[in-house]
This record gives C-alpha cells, structure tokens and sequence, in this order.
C-alpha cells in the first residue's frame, strides 16, 4: 500500500520554493514534515509528580468538569484546529498550540500532569492583528515563547505558565520569503527561532530573542550553504555546553531523493561554530523531517528515511563537539507501511519518539523508547493512539513531571487543511497509556 499523499497548497505565496517542496513530499511520500512543529525545551528541573491510582485520575477528571462548568463550560470536544500542533512543559503545566479556525490563528491550551485541562475554550495565544499558521513552542524557564509564520514573516509572543500572553507580539524576521516549520528552543537567557528562506535556493536561518522578548539582531545568521534547498530545520539546547544545535534536511544540490540530515552549532551570542553544518546521515534515499534533543550525555536526533524503499524511523547520537557517534544511523522503527514525521523528548536515561504511522493502513501515533546508550527498547514500537479519530497524525511530545505528553491532530478523514481535533495522550517510562480515550484539547465553548 503506497502512502497518502495529499496535494498542499502553500500557506502563503511566498515563492516558488513552497512548490520545491510539495514536489519533493510528492516524490518521497514523506509529506508531513516539512509542515511540523515542534519544541527544544531548556531543561529544569521536574514538577510534583509521583504515583498516581484509579482515584487520581477520577479527581482529574471531576476537577476538570467543575472549573468548565463554573466558567461556562463547553457542548463536547469540536473540530477547531487546522495544520498541527506542538507541545512543551514548563511551570508545572504542559501548553499545547495549534492553528485554529478562530480569530488570530494561534490558540493553545494548558494540561496538568494528571491529565486535567485548564483552558476548555482554549488561550488566543496571538493577539496581534496578523493571522498566523503553524506555531513551534519552547520554554526558558520563566516563560513560554511560542512562534509562527505570519504573512510577512515569522511571529511570536511570550505566554506565562498561568496562561497569561505576555505581549506585544514580536516580529522575529519580516520578510515574505520565509516559511516553516517555525521552531524554537530556548536557554534560561535567549531563544533561538529557526526557519527557511527561499529565493533560487532554500536556506536555514535563525533569529535570537531575549527571555524579555526582545529581537535581536545578527550579522550572519545562515546555517546551511547558499547554493542548495535546505528545510525543515529544528533546534535544541544544551545547557552543559551553552550551545544550540540545530538540524535540518539538505539536498546538497542532488535533488529531493538524495537529501541528508545535516547539523550546525550555535553559541548564546549567535557565532556559528561549523561553517555551513556537517553530516548527521548521508546515507542512500532520502532522510528528512529531523528532530533533535539533548539528553545531558549526547544529542540524539531522528528523521525519516526511506533507505529501504519505504518511509521508516532513524537515529542517530551526536556528541557535544559534534561528533556522529552513529554515521551508519540506528533503525527505530522500520515497521511495514509508512513510518514519518518523528518527534523525540527526553528524561533520565532514555527518550520517547514518536511518529506517524500506518502499517495497519490509516494514520495512527506510534512511539518508541531509545536509551542514552543507543539502544531501542521498543523495536516493534507501541501504540499511542488508540483509534479515538479514524484518522490520526503528526505528533509532537513533551516531557515534564514523570510523564511524556503526546499531542496530535484527529479526524474523520484525512484532510489536514479541513477543521480537526488536537488530541493528548500521557505515556509513563513504562510504555503506559495514561489516557484511553485521548483527552480532547479543542473543545467547543
């Protein structure tokens, strides 16, 4: 069975390298990366967390249903969101973003780590007068700083644990030649945002913004080399170096079927420390979609590959000076059908990735346990999903107080761009599903 492809159109006309794109996603089959959103959370240190039983979570739930009902309360879970959402925690609380239907584009919500939603209607997180698509999410310690493509660059406003939006919004790049994914990771002190510009070639960028929000302003701030198409960048911090590593998917002039995962390093001052980045995976195929994390040892960064004929989940570790520790890649999930679009966090010894997948057919979130040491613990994969939409697709995950927090998008129907759910699923070290159903996060007022 081939994968679902379906035609995108651009969320902007913002050149023609959005049509590169969605010809490459048509060649490859790999179609929701280039789309994803994410987070590189700077680590602090857990919440309460601790053993919960059938009691906990029935209080949950009954606290979750007063506060909704004594602030109005909603009809049931609605189809409010467009494209995809990402997730981090902070505060003691995970936030959740996505595009929406409503006014500003931006909306999110706050889960508690049992499981308790704070924001029934959900938090218009963009409150300037420029609709935005397709919000990344990080955490600096003090504040959320969630970013997004706006029609004439790329966006962003602070929101703080207890839900209030910290503005004004502030323009991370203005220009009509960038485009997603947007992402962001953030040190206690500055946040880097990634993203793309296009013109004959596509090029990685970054922008550093101050925990107060302000832009700050680099001479040199290019990644990838100038004379190849590079996307789909995403970055993360690493607190014992003081330094980002951002990776991203780089054709190197050979064509979409030839693209690699390439890696560059960033100072908190901006100086880029390897030229125009170096090879994580220049193996056979295309490798796209990476994410990254930092795990306290080593990087570990994930994509999509379809090395063996058909999309499947690799890794690979990389030191803190830079070092491929695996060049050869590690297979993480390599199940039939189609495996894409992998996220990853990490806790203690070992990380949650999770991805799209459909080896039973429709798109379902499956995920896997990786441990510091290269090994994988889970080489069949588990479900996360569990068929609560028929449809269920492009994840992001978070971890924060003993728990990972996976968050994903549902529908009748496989039409990303048509009204659909944000849906989250709590997953323990243990591989437990903490939530069966899912717990809805768009909910109608």
């Amino acid at each position: 069975m081939g994968v679902q492809v379906p035609s995108f159109p651009p969320l902007f006309a913002k050149g023609r390298l959005h049509m590169k794109r969605e010809v490459k996603a048509g060649i490859t089959g790999l179609v929701f990366g280039s789309m994803l959103v994410g987070c590189g959370v700077a680590p602090e240190q857990d919440g309460q967390g601790g053993v919960e039983d059938a009691t906990t979570e029935a209080q949950a739930q009954a606290s979750t249903e007063r506060v909704l009902e004594e602030s109005g309360g909603y009809v049931e879970p609605d189809p409010l969101a467009r494209y995809w959402p990402a997730v981090a925690y902070g505060g003691g609380k995970f936030l959740a973003v996505w595009t929406d239907v409503r006014t500003g584009g931006i909306y999110g919500t706050r889960v508690k780590p049992d499981g308790t939603v704070l924001d029934g209607e959900g938090i218009r997180v963009n409150i300037g007068d420029e609709e935005g698509v397709r919000p990344g999410i990080g955490f600096n310690g003090k504040y959320f700083f969630v970013v997004w493509e706006s029609r004439d660059g790329v966006d962003g406003v602070r929101v703080k644990p207890d839900g209030t939006v910290v503005g004004p919004v502030f323009r991370a790049i203005q220009t009509g030649e960038s485009f997603g994914p947007v992402r962001v990771a953030c040190s206690p002190k500055i946040c880097l945002v990634t993203y793309t510009i296009s013109g004959d070639f596509s090029t990685i960028y970054f922008t550093r913004v101050t925990k107060d929000g302000v832009v700050l302003r680099t001479a040199d701030r290019t990644l990838s080399a100038s004379n190849t198409f590079a996307y789909d960048a995403s970055p993360t911090w690493n607190n014992k170096t003081k330094e980002f590593l951002v990776v991203w998917s780089d054709e190197h002039g050979e064509g979409p079927e030839n693209a690699d995962i390439y890696g560059n390093r960033v100072k908190e001052d901006g100086t880029i420390l390897d030229g125009n980045g170096f090879p994580i995976s220049d193996a056979e195929g295309t490798q796209s979609t990476p994410d990254v994390e930092w795990t306290g040892k080593s990087y570990q960064v994930v994509w999509t590959d379809d090395r063996n004929g058909n999309p499947d989940i690799y890794g690979a570790r990389v030191s803190k000076t830079g070092t491929v520790k695996d060049p050869e890649g590690i297979p993480i999930s390599t199940a039939a059908g189609a495996q894409a679009d992998p996220r990853i966090a990490h806790h203690n010894d070992k990380s949650l990735v999770v991805w799209d997948d459909q080896r039973d057919g429709p798109h379902s979130i499956w995920g896997a346990r990786w441990g510091e040491d290269g090994d994988v613990w889970d080489p069949a994969g588990f479900p996360i999903s569990t068929g609560d939409q028929p449809q269920e697709y492009v994840p992001d995950v978070a971890y924060g107080s003993n728990k990972f927090f996976t968050v994903y998008a549902g529908q009748e129907t496989f039409e990303p761009f048509e009204p659909h759910f944000i849906l989250g699923t709590r997953v323990t070290h243990q591989a437990e599903l903490k939530d069966v159903p899912a717990i809805p996060l768009t909910r109608e007022p």
